[in-house]
């Protein structure tokens, strides 16, 4: 069990601090929902009793927007340190207190990027690992037997709704994103078409993989090519932004893209390391 709580608490550390990162330095996309003139009016209307344009072009509205996210980094911040000592640290109510208003944070983000891609939930799914972690940690202290075959699937739930979404975008089915593209032209050096290939490939076998890990004897393989390409497609981020001759600036803006996608390896992992945990248990009862 130490080995999986070490590789959950490692998850929620860097999706926390890389959203630490980029609400501090890079802010947040709040304002995909409070810059919306259909969906606010009539609350800024009606309860500010403003006219959009007023609120639109407000000082103290762009201020307190920018308040919420330094408020929202410090949160990410503090949630971030407190993992790393999450069994140290004896304050429950402050310790799960932080967890959850992370974890709120990282929901409103869900929403607000749905919002931004005109309300595609498959960008909200994409984020389950990264709000699954948190959710882990608080329930971590109760893994008896029985609760372990649950935290087991509800985590499995929460990958393949993270890697359904990302193959079916890199598949093309819905549309394949720009970025997916340029990712791989840069990295492996190849033609558009060559890289809408290989895309179409890597998505096929993440939808695969995300359907394997449910079934007991072929799960290992599947969690193998789910971690090791989890890691790879959270370090293709920071591989493709960085330009050896402005180094530390290009690492600067783009590192936060790999600190916060990490535990898509990570959490897998620590599922594989906990579904390793409940095979032996079983076979023992047995």
């Amino acid at each position: 069990m130490k080995q999986y709580l070490f590789y959950l608490k490692l998850s929620v550390f860097f999706v926390f601090f890389g959203r630490a990162y980029q609400f501090f330095f890079f802010g947040a996309p709040f304002r995909a929902l409070l810059w919306d003139e259909s969906l606010l009016t009539p609350i800024v209307e009606g309860f500010f009793n403003m006219s959009w344009q007023d609120y639109a072009t407000s000082a103290a509205v762009n201020n307190s927007i920018e308040s919420f996210t330094k408020f929202g980094a410090f949160i990410f911040l503090l949630g971030a340190l407190l993992s790393l000592f999450w069994e140290r640290i004896k304050f429950e109510v402050l310790k799960r207190t932080i967890i959850i208003l992370g974890t709120l944070l990282l929901v409103i983000i869900g929403i607000c990027l749905t919002k931004e891609k005109s309300y595609d939930p498959l960008q909200f799914f994409e984020l389950s690992i990264q709000i699954a972690a948190p959710i882990a940690l608080l329930f971590s202290g109760d893994l008896e037997a029985s609760n372990k075959k649950s935290t087991l699937l509800w985590l499995k739930i929460a990958i393949a709704l993270t890697f359904i979404p990302h193959g079916l975008f890199a598949m093309g089915l819905i549309y394949v994103p720009g970025h997916f593209i340029d990712l791989t032209i840069s990295i492996l050096k190849v033609t558009e078409t060559q890289a809408k290939y290989f895309l179409f490939t890597v998505g096929f076998l993440d939808v695969v993989a995300s359907v394997l890990i449910f079934l007991p004897k072929l799960s290992k393989y599947a969690f193998m090519y789910i971690i090791v390409w989890g890691f790879l497609t959270a370090f293709a981020r920071v591989i493709v932004g960085v330009n050896s001759h402005f180094f530390l600036s290009t690492l600067h803006n783009s590192a936060f893209l790999t600190i916060y996608r990490i535990p898509h390896g990570l959490l897998p992992l620590a599922t594989f390391t906990l579904f390793k945990i409940t095979n032996n248990h079983q076979n023992i009862i047995k």
